[in-house]
C-alpha cells in the first residue's frame, strides 16, 4: 500500500472521531511525525500521566478523609486505655517491697506495646522500663506506699501516623506513705521519694513517720499504637515533676481536695483484697469530668 492510499485510510478511520488529531495532523506534522506518531505520541504519554496523577491524588484525599473519620471514632477507646493506665500505674505502686518488682513487670507487660524507633530520645520504651525495674532495689526503700489517689486534670488526643495517636495529660498522684523513701514508678521509669529534703535535718535522713507525697505531672506525653490487643502505649515521658511532702498527722492535702476532676483511691488493703475474693476496690469520683480535646 502507498504514503498516499495509506494516508487516505487513516484520514477515514479518523476524522470526525476525535482520533485525526491525536494521530495526524496535516498541518503541524513532520514526515517522521506522519508515519510514527512523533508529538501526537509524547502528547497521549503527558495525557494519561495527568489523569492517573489526578486519579492518585483524589485516593489520597479520599483516604486521608476516611482515616481522620475513623481515628474520631476511635478517640472514645484512646481515652479509656490512657485513664485505665494511670489508674494501674497508681495501684501498681502500692504494696510492700517484695511484691513491688513483680507488680511493676506486670503493669509494663500489659500496657505497653514493643517499639525500637523514637523521635524522642528522652521516652522510655517497654524494654527500657522493664530494664530498670529489673534493676530497682527496691528492697532497700526502707518503707512501703500504703495507699494512693490520682486525679487526671487534663487530657488531649490527636492523630499520629497511620495508626498512631498522641496523648497529652496533666495530672496529679497522691501517695501515703508508711516511713522511708519509697521506690515508685512514673511515665519515665523508676524514682525514689526524697522525703529527707523536708525534716529539716542537717543531714540526710528519710522520714521515720508515715506522710503523704504528692506529685504533679504538668506534661506527660505518650505515644500509642493500634494493635491486634487494642491501644498499647509505645513511648512515655513526663519531663519532670513537681513534689510536695506533708508529715502532719491531720493533713487534709490531697489532690481530691484540689480539682473536681477524676479521682480515684487505691489503699494496700483493697489490693490484698482483690487478691483473697473478687477484687473490689474503692473508687471516689467527683461530679467534673476531665476535658478532652
Amino acid at each position: 500500500m502507498s504514503y498516499e492510499n495509506l494516508k487516505r485510510f487513516l484520514k477515514r478511520l479518523t476524522v470526525g472521531k476525535g482520533y485525526d488529531k491525536l494521530i495526524y495532523d496535516t498541518n503541524n506534522t513532520s514526515e517522521k511525525d506522519k508515519t510514527q506518531g512523533g508529538e501526537t505520541v509524547r502528547l497521549r504519554n503527558i495525557n494519561r500521566g495527568l489523569v492517573l496523577g489526578g486519579v492518585l491524588a483524589l485516593g489520597v484525599v479520599c483516604y486521608s478523609v476516611y482515616d481522620n473519620n475513623q481515628f474520631k471514632t476511635s478517640k472514645p477507646e484512646i481515652e479509656q486505655t490512657m485513664r485505665d493506665y494511670i489508674a494501674d500505674l497508681t495501684s501498681a505502686n502500692v504494696g510492700s517491697s517484695d511484691k513491688l518488682k513483680s507488680q511493676l513487670t506486670d503493669f509494663v507487660n500489659k500496657h505497653y506495646t514493643d517499639y525500637t524507633t523514637s523521635d524522642n530520645e528522652y521516652a522510655s520504651s517497654k524494654s527500657g522500663l522493664l530494664e530498670e525495674i529489673n534493676q530497682a532495689e527496691v528492697a532497700k526503700q526502707g518503707g512501703d506506699i500504703t495507699s494512693a489517689e490520682y486525679d487526671i486534670k487534663e487530657m488531649s488526643i490527636n492523630k499520629s501516623g497511620a495508626d498512631g495517636a498522641k496523648v497529652i495529660m496533666i495530672y496529679n498522684v497522691c501517695y501515703d506513705v508508711s516511713k522511708g523513701d519509697p521506690t515508685f514508678l512514673t511515665t519515665n521509669g523508676i524514682n525514689t521519694m526524697t522525703s529527707g529534703n523536708y525534716t529539716n535535718a542537717d543531714n540526710y535522713k528519710p522520714s521515720t513517720s508515715s506522710y503523704k507525697a504528692i506529685f504533679s505531672y504538668e506534661y506527660a506525653e505518650f505515644y500509642l499504637l493500634r494493635t491486634s490487643d487494642g491501644w498499647k502505649i509505645a513511648t512515655s515521658s513526663d519531663y519532670g515533676y513537681g513534689e510536695d511532702y506533708s508529715f502532719d498527722d491531720n493533713n487534709s492535702d490531697s489532690v481530691a481536695d484540689e480539682s473536681k476532676a477524676e479521682s480515684e483511691v487505691i489503699s494496700d488493703s483493697s489490693l490484698a483484697d482483690s487478691a483473697d475474693s473478687s477484687g473490689s476496690e474503692e473508687n471516689s469520683h467527683s461530679e467534673e469530668a476531665d476535658s478532652v480535646e
